[in-house]
């Protein structure tokens, strides 16, 4: 019997060696839930083709995870019938869903009502720009974006999905100025995400990057679809990119990397900032390369950590910059290391870089007597800029950008100086 069994177990052994390694788990943030079927209906002739259009299926992203958008009809009075689905995403602690409901189509654009209002409108012949706001509560005005283009609805319900899942923008990999791969054949790549110029180019370039992630959330990619749309609004070309480590960017993240001194008390960033800024070059090096966009200096803006490398850079290199738009920025909230590179970057922008700060008093990162200690230390170093704190951002002040009524009106009036129009 022991025999037996040791054949049966060698056996099995060879077989689990020869067998093709197949995954057993898959990514629950990959999955997108959808009933077995659909109930399409091909639009009636009396219904208006500005209507009609909106009929079929969609696929794409919603706050930069996964959604499908099925609309199985629509009537001549702009009555529709939908099927909405959305991934998991543990950056918003939402769970995959399906749903059957309701909407109307009126003036171009498909709306959904509920706790949160979804407002799709043609970006294209086969492309729909998204715009979620939450209608009450708590975080009331809440904006959240994606984009979704035209996909088959039966192969959709037969369970097959793309293997590049559609994304807002052009998704590209631009390369890294001084990272190479371990065994130097290439260097390492960075994810980006490129909006053109929505008018006749050459435009001025604008780019944008991201605050610190920890955990899961290192994985997640960022499209910045509002703040793109807004700044090609304005006549800029966008770039948002990922810094290394992140995302589907290649290398390691090194932000993270604190000196500290023997009681383990923070003493230095320099090391994360000085690769931060490896990267940022990287990213205005590639994006003065790309299509429709005006040689020259750049715009620089970031949420958190992404809005602190836009103002530190001006400082190093004003010449490089034509201006900043600062969301809520900050490397680490401890003024007696992080406060003098306000400082630096006021001596060495000075006058020459126009920059907006978009704080607010209820950030829950990064106080306001340390924000106004930003600020002063920035001022009294000979920076220039337009400083606003502002109050009464609901739920978390450091989520500020996805609460565009509180800041548009202030940036639009803070770009409408540039002339982006230029030819």
């Amino acid at each position: 019997m022991r025999r037996a069994s040791a054949v049966h177990l060698m056996v099995f052994l060879m077989l689990m060696q020869n067998a093709p390694a197949q995954p057993l788990t898959v990514d629950p943030e990959s999955i997108v839930p959808l009933p077995d079927k659909f109930d399409m209906e091909t639009p009636a002739r009396d219904v208006p083709p500005e209507i009609a259009r909106f009929q079929g299926a969609w696929i794409g992203t919603w706050h930069d995870d996964r959604h499908i958008l099925v609309v199985e009809r629509v009537r001549p009075d702009g009555h529709a019938n939908v099927v909405f689905a959305q991934s998991d995403s543990a950056f918003y602690g939402m769970n995959r869903e399906w749903w059957r409901g309701e909407a109307t189509v009126a003036e171009g654009v498909l709306t959904m009502t509920g706790f949160r209002t979804f407002r799709y409108a043609f970006d294209g012949p086969d492309r729909l720009y998204l715009a979620a706001t939450i209608a009450s509560g708590v975080a009331s005005g809440n904006v959240t974006s994606g984009a979704l283009v035209r996909a088959d609805p039966m192969r959709l319900a037969a369970g097959e999905r793309p293997e590049n899942w559609p994304w807002p923008g052009e998704r590209l990999f631009l390369p890294h100025l001084t990272l190479r791969t371990p065994d130097d054949a290439r260097p390492m790549m960075l994810e980006a995400t490129f909006y053109p110029p929505a008018g006749p180019g050459p435009a001025p370039l604008a780019i944008i990057t991201h605050g610190s992630d920890v955990g899961r959330n290192q994985l997640r990619s960022w499209s910045f679809a509002t703040e793109a749309h807004w700044l090609r609004d304005n006549g800029f070309a966008v770039l948002v990119f990922t810094r290394r480590g992140r995302g589907m960017s290649e290398g390691v993240n090194g932000e993270e990397d604190f000196g500290r001194d023997h009681d383990g008390s923070l003493v230095d960033v320099s090391k994360g900032v000085a690769q931060a800024v490896e990267d940022l070059e990287s990213a205005i090096a590639y994006g003065r390369k790309l299509p429709g966009v005006r040689p020259g200096p750049v715009l620089l803006s970031g949420q958190s950590r992404g809005g602190f490398l836009a103002m530190h850079y001006a400082g190093l290199k004003p010449d490089e910059v034509m201006g900043v738009v600062n969301f809520v920025g900050g490397w680490y909230p401890y003024g007696p290391v992080t406060t003098p590179y306000y400082a630096n970057a006021g001596h060495g922008a000075a006058g020459k870089v126009p920059q907006l700060w978009l704080y607010a008093d209820n950030d829950r990162l990064y106080r306001e007597a340390l924000i106004r200690e930003y600020h002063q230390a920035f001022v009294a170093a000979g920076g220039k800029l337009r400083f606003e704190l502002l109050h009464g951002v609901p739920g978390d002040g450091h989520l500020l950008r996805l609460f565009p009524d509180r800041w548009r009106p202030i940036a639009d009036e803070f770009l409408a100086s540039f002339n982006t129009r230029r030819p």
